[in-house]
């Protein structure tokens, strides 16, 4: 996949990756491989983005796949029957990896397939919650606007003919809206058509974002639905445990990519539903608790609204390379609804696209100045902080369009700035002590040396819960008005 920065990734649907060159179908029967892309299986020494995968190739049976696209489309459309469809290359996100099936007639659909949808990795908790995305997107498909993929089939289990969990869905045609946002940079457009571009973009996201507003609850979790395919409450949801995955890797030096999930209850409290991973792991990472403690301490201040349901249906993955635009700007589609939940309303459905916050991610935030004079930089291209402030102030204005309304009633969208942040803070240990550093800064008005002092003496002060109650009520009123400021 191509990489946006350190954690974020282009469009799964529009970077094709090249095949696995220890595949070999020389075997197979012909009229299988005519029903193949050719290039499916064209050698690379150089070629490893289809590693990871590497137990799906070895488990999914491919011969089955075109047979699979022809018999459901044929039940689509009443028995008319169709040619099967050709199988291309690949295309991987970081846990999914996506087959097309292109149709003689020019239709193509995708069939994904988890990273762990494999028997021995493959269990109830990642069942129930492929069966929600699935559920979640039909539902959507039919009660709203929002354009996503339509789920045409999904099987929940390896118990099946191919022999893996997937969803088989339209393809939705459009250029990465990374390519589009950064046009003057990519493709020399002028800054005030660039402009325009971006604001439809945004007016088109938030409208798509506030018709998940009727899907609100009073417990937090993974959707589930009746046999009809309607909503009736949540239920357990999975959650991706980084802390997990990070002791993985450096404790026990294990160099696996599959995820890592711990399963999270239902939750009525929106401060536990943040904390959940954070507390999880406090007993195991005792040097971390003077950290922990104040991380705990912000997420407590954040105000939920008292008048609605305190939880709401939000894209679970709401950044650049989820969504696909027209040349102009106009939204073709939002993808990747793999790990969809109700969460606190504070990062629910009205907050900020992940990528007009990226500077309050310290970690994951690469701008330098020279990007401004159009110097292209070693990585990836990035907004100023001016810029994005400018586009926050436009984004919740495409909120208050969308919603009909004139002002927010709590600034929800506001204050996810900061909510949002520190959620990211609160489930990534790597970014953890680099959030909280920008928070401090922003509490008390200052930066670099003197944050940094500050944000330490904090920290010392939670460790060795030694705080003073003046301190805190400073702290506590910084907070709150960092919440209220437009930045």
């Amino acid at each position: 996949m191509t990489q946006i920065d350190g954690d974020h990734m282009l469009d799964e649907q529009s970077i094709p990756t090249r095949a696995n060159p220890e595949l070999d179908l020389a075997n197979e029967d012909d009229d299988f491989l005519k029903e193949i892309d050719p290039e499916l299986y064209r050698s690379d020494e150089d070629d490893d983005s289809l590693e990871d995968f590497a137990d799906v190739l070895a488990t999914v049976n491919l011969e089955l796949l075109p047979e699979l696209g022809a018999t459901v489309r044929q039940r689509l459309d009443s028995g008319v029957e169709h040619e099967h469809p050709v199988v291309g290359k690949p295309m991987n996100g970081s846990y999914n990896i996506l087959f097309p099936l292109d149709f003689g007639d020019g239709i193509r659909w995708l069939l994904k397939i988890p990273i762990n949808g494999v028997e021995g990795k493959w269990d109830q908790m990642s069942a129930a919650s492929l069966t929600a995305e699935a559920n979640t997107m039909r539902m959507l498909k039919r009660d709203t606007t929002i354009p996503l993929p339509e789920v045409f089939d999904f099987s929940s289990t390896t118990e099946n003919k191919i022999g893996c969990p997937y969803i088989l869905m339209s393809h939705v045609s459009g250029l990465p809206l990374y390519d589009v946002w950064f046009g003057h940079h990519l493709s020399g457009v002028d800054p005030e058509t660039l402009r325009l571009r971006r604001i439809r973009i945004l007016d088109g996201i938030a409208s798509a974002m506030v018709q998940l507003e009727p899907y609100s609850f009073e417990t937090g979790g993974s959707p589930l639905f009746d046999l009809d395919g309607f909503s009736v409450g949540v239920g357990p949801m999975r959650q991706l445990d980084q802390q997990a995955m990070l002791d993985r890797r450096c404790i026990h030096e294990d160099a696996s990519c599959d995820p890592l999930y711990a399963e999270k209850a239902p939750i009525s409290d929106p401060e536990k539903f943040y904390t959940f991973l954070l507390n999880l792991h406090a007993k195991s990472n005792p040097s971390n608790a003077g950290e922990n403690a104040l991380l705990n301490q912000m997420i407590s201040w954040i105000p939920e609204p008292n008048s609605l349901k305190p939880f709401v249906l939000a894209h679970p993955d709401f950044d650049v390379q989820n969504i696909l635009v027209s040349e102009d700007g106009q939204i073709e589609g939002i993808i990747d609804w793999d790990g969809v939940v109700a969460v606190p309303r504070s990062i629910g459905n009205e907050r900020y696209p992940g990528w007009l916050t990226r500077d309050w991610d310290p970690l994951m935030y690469g701008y330098e100045e020279s990007m401004d004079e159009g110097v292209e930089p070693a990585g990836l291209w990035e907004d100023s902080p001016d810029t994005l402030k400018y586009y926050r102030a436009v984004y919740r204005q495409s909120i208050l369009k969308a919603k009909g309304c004139d002002k927010l009633s709590l600034g929800t969208t506001r204050m996810s700035l900061i909510a949002e942040n520190l959620a990211i803070a609160a489930d990534d240990p790597a970014c953890r002590i680099h959030i909280l550093l920008k928070m401090v800064g922003g509490i008390f008005g200052i930066i670099d040396d003197e944050a940094v002092l500050k944000c330490f003496d904090l920290i010392e002060a939670f460790t060795e819960d030694e705080v003073d109650e003046l301190e805190v009520a400073a702290l506590q009123d910084g907070f709150k008005r960092m919440l209220e400021m437009d930045l």
